[in-house]
């Protein structure tokens, strides 16, 4: 789970950002966190590409926490973001694999 303090970052930065804590889903199946990304016509931010790679409903964006500096990580995630959400202000739906 990426730290929750990346939503907060972006929320400064004028996105509207959520964390699945915020929603009650960080316990819930996949499909559930799916179901209240679609729901709410939000992007998905995960690791878990595996198990999120298929779905056609929302935008997911992959990036993997290896590739983010582990001090600082929120803020580097949410510098990442910013810059993929501004690129892409209407993600087509489906897997996104921006560069960090």
């Amino acid at each position: 789970m990426f730290p929750p303090k990346t939503c907060s970052l972006l929320a400064d930065s004028g996105h509207d950002a959520v964390h699945v804590r915020d929603r009650g889903v960080d316990a819930r199946p996949d499909w559930e966190v799916a179901a209240v990304a679609a729901r709410e016509n939000r992007a998905l931010v995960t690791e878990n590409v595996k198990d999120f790679a298929g779905e056609r409903d929302i935008a997911v964006v992959c990036v993997l926490k290896t590739r983010l500096s582990a001090k600082g990580m929120a803020e580097h995630l949410a510098q990442m973001l910013d810059a993929w959400a501004t690129a892409n202000p209407e993600p087509y739906l489906g897997l996104h694999c921006p560069s960090t």
